[in-house]
């Protein structure tokens, strides 16, 4: 009979594989050249600063956004 500690390794197994399922399904990150609210060209720099995350809008709109609470 499995003691404690070799169920909780292959809980943690079970979990570990879970994880890097979900993160190999996860789409890639979406990038825009001009902005989703007035079409002004997005910096590049702002691209590169949100590697890994959607980047839509430029700096200005997204101020205006997060100040309504429509976030990223």
């Amino acid at each position: 009979m499995a003691d404690i500690a070799d169920r909780a390794a292959a809980e943690y197994a079970v979990y570990e594989e879970a994880r890097a399922a979900a993160r190999l399904a996860k789409p890639a990150p979406v990038h825009a050249e001009f902005c989703d609210y007035c079409g002004v060209t997005i910096p590049k720099a702002r691209l590169e600063a949100l590697a890994g995350y959607d980047c839509l809008t430029c700096i200005d709109c997204q101020v205006l956004l997060d100040r309504k609470g429509g976030g990223r």
